[in-house]
């Protein structure tokens, strides 16, 4: 039970990391939805 502390630390570590790699999927998909519909757009005029 001295280690609890280290499990805590490692137990919010990797939580931490995985917030983050899901904030930034979020991010990219919202790019790629602003990029997706600047093309249909642009499509659309030239069509």
């Amino acid at each position: 039970m001295d280690n609890l502390g280290f499990l805590f630390a490692a137990n919010a570590f990797v939580w931490g990391g995985i917030i983050f790699y899901v904030h930034t999927l979020k991010q990219r998909s919202r790019a790629l939805e602003k990029d997706l519909e600047i093309l249909k757009e642009t499509l659309s005029k030239e069509g």
